[in-house]
């Protein structure tokens, strides 16, 4: 990967994790009950912090590697 091709990476990166936040939302809108929904709705809250994490990492590279296209001479 050529350097100036890192931000848009990294913004791509921004798009899947919010995808993964919208599907976990849509999965956890479930109306029924029972010992499977609340093992199912542990797994959700899980998955959730585990996006959570991926989008605060993800976020924290956005400007070194906009820093790094640019001394590229790229952007």
């Amino acid at each position: 990967m050529p350097p100036a091709d890192g931000l848009p990476l990294v913004l791509r990166a921004l798009d899947d994790v919010e995808s993964a936040s919208r599907s976990l939302r849509g999965a956890a809108a479930m109306s029924w009950s029972s010992e499977a929904a609340d093992r199912f709705r542990t797994a959700l809250d899980e998955a959730s912090g585990c996006v959570h994490a991926v989008r605060t990492a993800v976020e924290r590279t956005v400007q070194p590697v906009a820093a790094a296209d640019l001394g590229t001479g790229v952007w």
